[in-house]
């Protein structure tokens, strides 16, 4: 199970509207993500990604999420 403590979306202008909804549709989506090893991490750092600008919510809300899940992959794997 994935906990999110705190989550700080930076997103460019033509979103900002839609904001409290992708965040909430982002909770939604990372309930999905499987974590393969208990971790406790303090911050998690996902690199910008790109999504049309007429994408749904919750095609940003999938794709952030995803974005995540892959960060997380990363940071459980062993070196």
């Amino acid at each position: 199970m994935l906990t999110v403590d705190r989550l700080r979306l930076q997103l460019p202008p033509a979103f900002r509207d839609r904001a409290g909804e992708i965040a909430r549709l982002v909770g939604e989506e990372l309930a999905s993500v499987s974590v393969g090893a208990d971790l406790e991490i303090d911050r998690l750092a996902v690199p910008p990604i790109e999504v049309h600008p007429q994408a749904t919510n919750r095609e940003v809300a999938r794709a952030i999420a995803q974005s995540v899940g892959t960060e997380l992959e990363k940071t459980s794997s062993p070196l």
